[in-house]
C-alpha cells in the first residue's frame, strides 16, 4: 500500500514533444487499439483525423475485449522498465478515465470547451453511455494488465472533469470511474494478483470530493486550486490526498519552491498524504527546478516527522 503516515513523492515520466502541453502517451493507446487513428501534430498536440461525428461511427471500433491482445508491447515495456529501475522508486501505471478519453474521440482533438463531446451528452444521451461504456470495457484489462507486466500502483486521469459540473459528471462520468475500480479489482482478483493501490485525479472536479472519495479509489489526487484543509473535510480521513501544487510554481526560484513545498506539506498534515503537483509539467520547465521539487519534499517531510 501506498505510505500513510508520511508525505512521499512518487512521479511519473512524462516527456512530450516539443511544443505539446501536458501530453501524456499511454492515454491515447485504448483510442489506437479500438481502432481510431491518433497523431501528434507539433505545435498542438493529439489529433484524430477521423474523430466520431454520428453516433453509427460507433461501429467503426474494434471489439474493447481485444485491447490487451493489441498492447502487447505496452506491457512488453512496462516490465523493462519495472526490472530497470530496481526497486528504486514504484512504478505507476495509468490511464485516461472513460469521459476524458470519449472528449478526445469525438472533439477530434484538444479543446477550450469540449462544445462537441458535451453536445453528445444531451443530444445523445444513450450513444454516449454506449461509447463510455465501450472505453471502460477497453480500460479494464488495459490496466489490469500494467500490473501484470510489473506496475505497482494505478491512476486514473479524468482530466477534463471540470468541463462537466456536478449534473453531467454524476450521470456520465463518476459510474464509469467507479466501475474501472471495481471491475480492475475484480480482475486484479482473478488473476491472482495481488491488489494494488488505485489513484482518481479528476482535474477541476471539486464538486465531487466526497463522491469521488466513495469511488473504491485509496488515493484521490488534487490540482492546486482546492485547498488541502477543505479537501480533507470533504473525503474524510481514510483516503488518502494526492497533490496539489500548482505545476508553475516550478517556475520559481529553487529557494520558493522549498518554501511553497514547505507550507504544502503543513497544509496537509503528516498522515494519509502523498506529496505531488497539482497537474504535469511543462515542456519548458527546468529540470533542476524539477529536482528541487523532490529535494524540497524529502527535506520537510523527514522534518515534519520529527516534529
Amino acid at each position: 500500500m501506498l505510505p500513510s503516515s508520511s508525505p512521499t513523492s512518487l512521479l511519473y515520466p512524462r516527456s512530450p514533444p516539443p511544443g505539446v502541453t501536458g501530453w501524456e502517451p499511454g492515454r491515447f493507446l485504448p483510442h489506437q487499439a479500438l481502432g481510431m487513428e491518433v497523431t501528434m501534430v507539433p505545435g498542438k498536440g493529439p489529433s484524430f483525423p477521423e474523430p466520431l461525428r454520428e453516433e453509427r461511427d460507433l461501429q467503426r471500433l474494434r471489439d474493447p475485449t481485444t485491447v490487451a491482445s493489441e498492447l502487447g508491447y505496452v506491457f512488453q515495456a512496462i516490465t523493462l522498465t519495472r526490472q530497470r529501475l530496481a526497486g528504486r522508486v514504484p512504478l505507476i501505471g495509468f490511464a485516461g478515465a472513460p469521459w476524458t478519453l470519449m472528449t478526445y474521440m469525438v472533439e477530434g482533438g484538444g479543446s477550450s470547451t469540449m462544445a462537441q463531446a458535451k453536445r453528445w451528452l444531451y443530444q445523445r444521451p444513450q450513444a454516449s453511455h454506449q461509447l463510455l461504456r465501450i472505453l471502460t470495457d477497453a480500460l479494464v484489462p488495459y490496466l489490469v494488465g500494467q500490473v501484470a507486466a510489473g506496475a505497482q500502483a494505478l491512476q486514473l486521469f479524468e482530466s477534463h472533469a471540470g468541463h462537466l459540473g456536478p449534473q453531467l459528471f454524476s450521470k456520465f462520468a463518476l459510474p464509469y470511474i467507479r466501475d474501472v475500480a471495481k471491475r480492475v479489482k475484480a480482475g486484479l482478483q482473478e488473476a491472482g494478483l495481488a491488489p494494488v493501490p488505485m489513484i482518481i485525479f479528476a482535474k477541476d472536479g471539486h464538486f465531487a470530493l466526497e463522491e469521488l472519495a466513495q469511488a473504491g479509489y485509496e488515493v484521490v489526487g488534487l490540482d492546486w486550486t482546492v485547498a488541502p484543509e477543505k479537501a480533507r473535510d470533504c473525503v474524510g480521513k481514510t483516503v488518502t490526498l494526492q497533490g496539489n501544487l500548482d505545476p508553475c510554481a516550478l517556475y520559481a526560484s529553487e529557494e520558493e519552491i522549498g518554501q511553497l513545498v514547505q507550507q504544502m506539506l503543513n497544509d496537509f498534515g503528516p498522515r494519509r498524504y502523498i506529496a505531488n503537483l497539482g497537474h504535469g509539467l511543462y515542456p519548458d520547465m527546468d529540470p533542476e527546478h524539477v529536482g528541487a521539487f523532490v529535494d524540497a519534499v524529502h527535506k520537510h517531510s523527514r522534518l515534519l516527522r520529527q516534529n
